[in-house]
């Protein structure tokens, strides 16, 4: 029993690691503040989808829960309990997440109400994602390429000028590539995954998915996969760390946020607003600049989220302070 105890668990653990990460290949990044909330709600939704098939199957139940009593009726009862109560626990998560807008007048039972529907969609597309992506990507997998994934936001009305906006920042490099549409199962899934981010937060997320596929110098192959939630860069180790680079170098925060809390993208709109200034050839407050600076200081961002953002705030202060001296940086 022991043997079997300890296969059971390292099963378990691996499927958990499993389910984590095609969560994150779903959702992509989140709110800093709500990362871990987040997180439960795609693992609460995927064992909804495995409670649901319990409630078919009676004997399923026995799997998934400890001292189930042998009787069907007993089974299913369970099962239908917890059918209800794990919808009802994501609605008191996102009700408990910072970046839940409550500008938008919703009420907690309203939230209560609506994790009825985003569950079963968050769970089914989870398990769409686990079953499929490795299949889709079968190739990539075979040639060892490697994944790089880049924390962005994109807004919904700026998806065109965002993307073109990523092309342009590679071609400046040397890195042409072309935009094309993904797989339509992939295109669909990340449909959804736009609309339940956009839901969740009261934010207008793109809901689009478009893949920008090229060869470097070396006629290496990479992809870069575009959607709501981050960048996901494939292709050799090399090649990714180097478009990585570009990327972090070269994106403007006029086309995309790199955090995705409310008061740390207040403050990328002001850089944006003075970047669009400095573009425009206006006189710029120095103060402003340095106030930014202060501001940045009272965030709570992870590691990259700070570097993205102090990146950028160190390219705005190097280009204010130089037009106020009068050089040109252009």
């Amino acid at each position: 029993m022991p043997l079997v105890r300890f296969v059971v668990y390292g099963l378990a653990k691996t499927l958990s690691k499993v389910f984590g990460l095609a969560t994150m290949a779903f959702f992509g990044r989140m709110p800093t503040r709500d990362d871990d909330k987040m997180a439960a709600v795609g693992l609460l939704s995927i064992t909804w989808v495995t409670v649901i098939a319990a409630v078919v199957e009676p004997a399923i139940a026995e799997f998934l829960i400890p001292f189930v009593p042998d009787d069907e009726t007993v089974q299913r009862g369970i099962a239908i309990a917890f059918a209800i109560a794990i919808p009802l626990a994501n609605g008191v998560l996102v009700a408990r997440m910072h970046n839940n807008r409550r500008d938008h007048g919703r009420s907690n039972g309203s939230l209560m109400l609506h994790t009825f529907w985003y569950t079963p969609l968050i769970g089914f597309t989870v398990c769409a994602v686990v079953i499929t992506v490795p299949v889709l990507k079968a190739s990539q997998i075979f040639r060892r390429f490697t994944v790089t994934r880049m924390l962005v936001m994109i807004p919904g009305g700026s998806y065109d000028e965002a993307l073109e906006h990523i092309v342009e920042v590679l071609h400046d490099r040397g890195i042409e590539g072309r935009v094309e549409d993904p797989n339509a199962l992939l295109r669909g899934m990340f449909r959804l995954l736009g609309y339940v981010l956009g839901h969740l937060f009261c934010r207008d997320v793109a809901d689009r998915l478009k893949v920008i596929r090229g060869t470097d110098a070396d006629d290496e192959p990479f992809e870069i996969n575009v959607h709501a939630a981050d960048l996901t860069i494939i292709g050799a180790q090399k090649q990714s760390k180097r478009i990585h680079a570009v990327l972090a170098e070269g994106l403007d925060e006029r086309f995309v946020y790199f955090t995705w809390d409310d008061d740390s993208q207040a403050l990328e709109d002001r850089m944006a607003a003075i970047r669009q200034r400095l573009e425009d050839g206006d006189d710029v407050v120095l103060e402003d600049v340095h106030q930014l600076r202060e501001d940045l200081a009272t965030l709570e961002l992870d590691k990259e989220e700070w570097n993205n953002v102090r990146r950028n705030l160190y390219r705005l202060e190097r280009d204010a302070y130089a037009l106020a001296a009068g050089v040109d940086q252009r």
